[in-house]
């Protein structure tokens, strides 16, 4: 993401541009191109405690450049009103996100340059000012310190006047008991000060009328030759360079002075970050390569869409792409790094996986703590795109530990880790990821040996009934809630979850087990077409219920066309498909509910997937496809950072004329225009969905090689 002066001294434009640095910790850094904070999540530092709670530590910092006979006030901040002041903005020549933000002011015949970057690993943040052109200068850095949760606002108080604690080179201190402390370490000068700035305004979050206050306990001085350097770490961590230097990161011995220390650490950063995309575009190219032999052996379409992960099911697809994983490591890699969507997808997968106390899990910058267990099965299949079978082993491995009466654990309680368990889907994505995996790792033994007996207790617990409701009713249907929902989603997992066991079991040599799986799938699957197929419609109903059927469209209905073998024949495939694309669909996610103008991420995946699928994966369909991902890219591009957000505001859907017209007639033109964001600024579900759909579901031209060999 790049802009310029025309679009930065433009307050609105650049306020829709935000980027988005994952620490890889559970914490992140996030901001806009204007260097404002148009969100209450944006902040230059959001460390992660050991339990997962979020915090705000560093707001933002707000530059004063003193150059001879002027000064310029560099900083940004939106008022109440919306306008800005200061208003640095004015001054910006440019920003760019090439991988980490760097911002370039021209001020006074000085040109002065900021960047970050992110410590991996460590919530931690690097700011970094070069002076690029004229005389010396001098350069006064305030920080604006918080300490509250990243969805809340923070008022002056006097609790919050925590005394900085100073020595040469570094500052503390700590505005809650409760809360981790901030340090600062700067090659400068610091200046005591403690005060507040205050109306601090957020533009992008509805309804804020008054902004928040934020403490600025000093500022921190530096003077600038031509070409010289200033540098401030901000971290929640007191020992950071002391827990580097044990990880080996900053040589042996350590460098004496902080401006060697990160010449080092962003030097180490770089190779890495450039090892890790050389190894995202290998892992792809060997499973693109797999999914074309998969395709050519006539296994058909499969796993999560994509042919690499085909499967038997209830309708006799054989097991032909289970055979394609051994020896595909010697098959000739496809090229699947055109354009930008296997670096940008695979590192927002990468990035969201974190350990807390509980093991491996997803921690998108979230606005607000929530259970996330789904989220991490959801995401399996995409560390298998990737081959990182260990990171989806120790997912697997932590889902059954926690089970419960057959279901897994939603997420933990952050203040006594205490599991919850509630959503019957999340113990069917278990079994769909376990059964993936296997296929894909081809180890048998971990299967055996930890998963095989925990998943096994998941079925039979949802036949004979467990708590919540969950149970297989008279009707054959899975049902769960007070209100007995027979719900289409879930049924649709629990086809695949039967089917998935059956595999299992044959692969454990179980072949009693495996017959009975494979004869139940089959008659569940008669028993959902029976109930839950609305044939007037052309679509699927969202649940059946006692007081009678709950109709849709919804998004979730797209389960059932695109997890493999899927649970529908083809010609209601295609019908769904059509359905939803006319109803619910647009480039930048699917709406709610027809006619809503919020329109979710999450499920982009699952629709080019069911899209390709109704469509036979035709040279047509996977075109479409495409052009619907350049729209989506140009629209993240421009306003977001180069990141998947969970959702979009667009125009709401026009009504249909008629019911009947509705039935028949083709989806309304899209047009993309401005679309605010929301919620989680980066969704790791939504890249891990459109994952599997890009690097395996669509032909790649042979002209990639020379982007890929490059």
């Amino acid at each position: 993401m790049r802009a310029g002066q025309d679009v930065l001294s433009d307050l609105r434009a650049a306020l829709g541009m935000e980027w988005v640095l994952p620490h890889g910790t559970g914490g992140f850094s996030s901001g806009t191109a204007c260097g404002a904070n148009a969100r209450r999540a944006h902040a230059l530092l959001i460390a992660a405690g050991p339990d997962g709670r979020l915090t705000a530590l560093l707001l933002k910092v707000d530059e004063r450049l003193r150059a001879p006979g002027a000064s310029f006030e560099l900083g940004c901040s939106v008022q109440p009103g919306g306008t800005a002041r200061p208003a640095g903005h004015l001054l910006l020549e440019s920003f760019a996100l090439d991988p980490w933000p760097r911002w370039t002011w021209r001020a006074g015949g000085t040109a002065l340059e900021k960047s970050l970057l992110p410590i991996s690993g460590h919530d931690a943040i690097i700011i970094r000012y070069r002076l690029l052109e004229g005389p010396a200068v001098a350069l006064t850095v305030s920080p604006l310190v918080v300490a509250r949760d990243p969805d809340a606002i923070q008022r002056e108080s006097p609790d919050l006047h925590a005394p900085a604690q100073g020595v040469p080179g570094r500052v503390q201190l700590q505005l809650a008991p409760d809360r981790p402390p901030l340090t600062l370490w700067h090659n400068g000068a610091f200046l005591p000060a403690r005060v507040w700035q205050h109306a601090l305004f957020h533009p992008l979050e509805p309804g804020e009328d008054e902004g928040e206050d934020a403490f600025v306990p000093g500022h921190i001085e530096a003077s600038l030759a031509p070409g010289g350097e200033f540098h401030v770490v901000a971290a929640a961590e007191p020992d950071l360079f002391r827990a580097l230097a044990r990880e080996d990161r900053l040589g042996a011995p350590p460098p004496r002075t902080l401006e060697a220390c990160v010449r080092i650490l962003e030097s180490r950063e770089r190779e890495q970050h450039g090892e890790r995309e050389r190894a995202v575009i290998a892992a792809a190219a060997v499973t693109a390569a797999q999914a074309a032999e998969a395709r050519e052996s006539g296994a058909g379409h499969g796993g999560n869409g994509g042919a690499a992960h085909a499967g038997a099911g209830a309708e006799g697809h054989g097991d032909a792409a289970a055979h394609a994983d051994a020896g595909a490591e010697h098959s000739e890699a496809a090229p699947v790094d055109e354009g930008p969507w296997t670096r940008m997808l695979s590192g927002i997968v990468l990035s969201g996986i974190t350990r807390d106390a509980h093991g491996l899990t997803i921690a998108g910058p979230a606005v607000a703590a929530r259970p996330r267990g789904i989220e991490a099965l959801r995401v399996v299949p995409a560390l298998l795109t990737l081959r990182a079978f260990d990171a989806a082993r120790e997912i697997l491995a932590d889902a059954v530990e926690n089970l419960d009466e057959g279901i897994a654990a939603e997420g933990f309680d952050l203040e006594d880790g205490t599991p919850h368990h509630g959503d019957p889907a999340t113990s069917l994505w278990l079994v769909h990821a376990a059964e993936l995996y296997a296929r894909r790792s081809g180890d048998l033994e971990f299967i055996r040996q930890v998963l095989y007996a925990p998943l096994e207790s998941v079925t039979q617990a949802y036949r004979a009934g467990t708590r919540d409701g969950i149970r297989t009713g008279a009707d054959g249907l899975l049902a769960a809630g007070e209100r007995g929902a027979r719900r289409a989603d879930l049924n649709a997992l629990w086809y695949h979850a039967l089917v998935a066991m059956a595999q299992l079991a044959k692969k454990t040599e179980r072949k009693e087990a495996a017959a009975f799986y494979l004869a139940w799938a089959r008659e569940h699957q008669a028993r959902f077409n029976e109930a839950l197929w609305d044939e007037k419609r052309g679509m699927l109903f969202d649940a059946i219920e006692d007081q009678g059927p709950v109709r849709g469209p919804s998004p979730g209905q797209l389960l059932a066309a695109r997890v493999a073998p899927p649970v529908l024949p083809p010609e209601r495939i295609a019908r769904l498909v059509q359905t939803i694309e006319r109803t619910l669909f647009t480039p930048l996610g699917l709406r709610e509910k027809p006619r809503g103008s919020r329109v979710r991420t999450e499920w982009l995946g699952p629709f080019h997937s069911a899209y390709l699928r109704a469509h036979g994966r035709s040279p047509e369909s996977q075109a479409q496809v495409r052009e619907w991902l350049g729209l989506l890219h140009a629209r993240i591009e421009t306003g977001v950072g180069g990141t998947l957000p969970e959702w979009f505001e667009v125009a709401p859907a026009p009504a249909s004329r008629s019911r009947s017209a509705a039935a028949t007639e083709p989806a309304p033109e899209i047009v993309v225009g401005p679309a605010p964001a929301g919620g989680d600024p980066v969704s790791v579900l939504a890249a891990a969905e459109l994952l599997p759909v890009w690097i395996e579901e669509l032909d790649h031209a042979p002209s990639a090689a020379a982007i890929l060999a490059g």
